[in-house]
């Protein structure tokens, strides 16, 4: 039961809340849900660009580095769709129903730009958002 509580619950990760021992208060025009967005944003980011390895307590966190040129275009961008979402769906808890789509290219052959469709738990109900993803140079950064 207090596992299930804990989950419903919103906020910030444990070592955002750690670092800000008094509480978050957020300023008036930020929502609870702008507020938790914001943080999963933060983490997605940090997860993202982690690799298998690097981790003690958790090895297999992250993602592999897709610098295979044997994989094609198209496999590749399959392959990193398949790997966002999993990941995301087993390390980011405060989020379910996570759909990554892959977005055109603005012009930029070596930028590759996704979207993650999820739905963010807010107390006792949900909320569907948008998290755009764009993988730079080896790097996931969020765009929105």
């Amino acid at each position: 039961m207090a596992m299930e509580s804990s989950r419903r619950r919103l906020g910030n990760r444990l070592f955002e809340r750690l670092a800000a021992p008094q509480p978050h208060h957020a300023e008036a025009s930020e929502s609870p849900l702008e507020v938790v967005v914001a943080s999963i944003k933060r983490h997605l980011v940090d997860l993202l660009n982690s690799h298998p390895g690097n981790s003690a307590s958790v090895p297999e966190l992250g993602l592999l580095d897709f610098n295979d040129a044997t994989i094609g275009v198209l496999d590749l961008e399959l392959n990193i769709k398949q790997a966002i979402r999993h990941c995301i769906e087993r390390y980011e808890p405060r989020v379910q129903h996570v759909d990554v789509e892959s977005l055109p290219n603005s012009g930029d052959p070596l930028q590759l730009r996704f979207q993650v469709h999820a739905t963010v738990a807010l107390g006792n109900s949900s909320t569907h958002t948008t998290i755009d993803l764009l993988l730079n140079n080896k790097r996931y950064q969020c765009l929105n």
